[in-house]
């Protein structure tokens, strides 16, 4: 017998456990999100549902920013500051746009990567363990607090689909499509520079020694070196963007124990309001979050020494930030934590309770988020 024609390898993959269990909850969840917003927009304003720009209403803080780029690119002037967010976003977004309006192709672009994030994901975690682990694993990313961020037109859904993909590829030893991952990565934000030593310890554990294949890991350094070439071509200065973090956005690098005290002393003083809540108690709790999956990650047998790498490295460059209100957000591009809580499969009232209370939380954060609030 031949073998299987297009349309019958379609129809195989559909009613594959991968299409149901990771597929259809992220097509469900990003249906489910988009709703959820347009009627709590809705209900804010007083408003018939027609009148809600529907993706305008998702069109918040950073996300101006990236659809500036992407029609202007980086300038000195009249927002210098802009140079702080990375390319890859605004670069995918320019190409969209030949097609569809900006802000549609934005969206797409979050959607679509949403839907490989969650498949990288779920490939990751069946490589060490079961389908029930790896499917909880996939539902607990898709209901995390700050998963919002996956259907606004913000680099996390793009960002998490190239970080998991690369350590999919480096699992399996394909070296050179690792790179690649990984040099996307690291031009959608600057957490993306970790997976580079995260692939060279999987290599090392893989291959034993040194070959021609090694060669691959150099190319991620081509994504900071282009980061610094932009700062030099538009502003004379490769490190221009520390500046801006500094004196615009209040981002510098602090003693860890300072953020953390920073934090903890304002969960005690201030009032408990919604700002309370996203200005320090989510940042506090991203950070703890991040510090037990850092502790999975090195004594758990489900985890490998590169997750533990990517996953250290990324605490640590996030505990140190002087300005930490993002951390929550941030911590939806370290992957490991949802292979760590994947493992609570085995146990089904746990994984629900956790699922419900995490709903719960993304369901407020969306609300906050789309009606202009900060949430994370």
């Amino acid at each position: 017998m031949g073998e299987p024609s297009p349309v019958a390898r379609v129809r195989a993959w559909l009613a594959s456990p991968e299409a149901a269990d990771a597929v259809l909850p992220t097509l469900v969840f990003q249906a489910a999100l988009h709703l959820f917003a347009l009627l709590s927009a809705a209900a804010a304003a007083g408003v018939p549902l027609a009148a809600v720009d529907l993706l305008g209403i998702w069109n918040r803080w950073d996300a101006p920013h990236y659809l500036s780029i992407a029609a202007d690119g980086y300038r000195a002037s009249p927002n210098p500051e802009y140079i702080v967010f990375f390319p890859l976003l605004p670069a995918l977004v320019r190409l969209g746009s030949i097609v569809v309006e900006p802000i549609v192709a934005a969206t797409l672009i979050s959607i679509v990567c949403s839907v490989f994030a969650s498949i990288g994901l779920y490939r990751l975690a069946r490589l060490d363990g079961s389908r029930v682990e790896a499917r909880t694993a996939v539902l607990l990313l898709l209901v995390f607090p700050t998963a919002f961020s996956l259907a606004a037109p913000y680099t996390e859904s793009v960002f998490l689909a190239a970080v998991v993909w690369s350590f999919l590829q480096a699992r399996h030893g394909r070296w050179g499509a690792a790179s690649v991952l990984a040099l996307l990565a690291s031009l959608a934000r600057l957490q993306g520079a970790f997976v580079l030593p995260a692939l060279a310890i999987e290599y090392l554990l893989q291959r034993r020694r040194l070959d021609r294949s090694a060669a691959w890991l150099l190319l991620p350094l081509a994504g900071p070196l282009l980061y610094l070439g932009i700062n030099q071509a538009v502003f004379g200065d490769p490190l221009r963007f520390l500046v801006m973090q500094r004196d615009v956005w209040f981002h510098s690098a602090t003693p860890p124990w300072d953020v953390v005290g920073g934090l903890v002393g304002g969960v005690m003083t201030s009032t408990p309001d919604a700002k309370w809540l996203t200005y320090y108690v989510a940042p506090l709790a991203g950070l703890g979050l991040l510090a037990v999956t850092a502790a999975w990650s090195v004594v758990s047998r489900r985890s490998r020494p590169s997750y533990a790498v990517y996953t250290i490295a990324t605490l640590v460059s996030l505990s140190a930030v002087s300005w930490p209100i993002s951390i929550a957000r941030y911590a939806i591009g370290v992957f490991p934590t949802f292979l760590m809580l994947g493992g609570l499969g085995r146990r089904p009232v746990v994984a629900a309770a956790v699922g419900i209370a995490s709903a719960v939380a993304l369901l407020w954060l969306t609300a906050e988020f789309t009606l202009g609030h900060w949430a994370g």
